[in-house]
């Protein structure tokens, strides 16, 4: 028995009995894998496992989240907490500091830190379909699919 996916829900064009088929097909198909444990990985850093406890069920009512985004979901969340450690690294230091060689103002190395584990956590973000594009391009998707409503069509069939 599969549950709704919203995206494959609220359709508002008529569906052929063959499209029909091949969504009920590609639903079933989602949940032919192991659901994902709702428990994090020990080993993650404390600010890991509170993104992933806010995330896991979040995105568990609208996706058939499985073992196969185990790994996804872990790099998501170790690139929040890599982000939230840089920043509080950076303001303890600042976004630039003084080498203590030379004397010089350099970057603050945490600030790389960040920027990699950014560009990490929109890569994770985006095949998880978590991302404002992800999302969209399902919503285009969805509406390409859609049949045009026909008012005369409507009226008929009221009749």
């Amino acid at each position: 028995m599969t549950k709704a996916v919203k995206l494959f829900e609220g359709t508002k064009g008529h569906l052929s009995t063959e499209e029909h088929a091949q969504r009920e097909d590609a639903k079933e198909e989602l949940f032919k894998h192991e659901e994902l444990s709702t428990q994090p990985p020990d080993w993650l850093p404390q600010s890991a496992i509170s993104e992933w406890n806010r995330l896991v069920p979040v995105m568990k009512k609208d996706f058939p989240l499985s073992e196969t985004d185990y790994g996804l979901l872990i790099s998501y969340c170790l690139s929040y907490s890599r982000i939230k450690t840089a920043e509080s690294e950076i303001r303890k230091s600042g976004t630039f500091i003084t080498n203590e060689k030379t004397g010089f103002k350099q970057p603050n190395p945490a600030v790389r830190v960040q920027s990699q584990a950014m560009k990490d956590l929109k890569a994770s973000a985006s095949a998880l379909g978590m991302t404002l594009e992800a999302r969209s391009k399902l919503a285009l998707n969805k509406a390409k699919n859609e049949k045009p409503v026909d008012k005369f069509e409507e009226l008929l069939n009221d009749g």
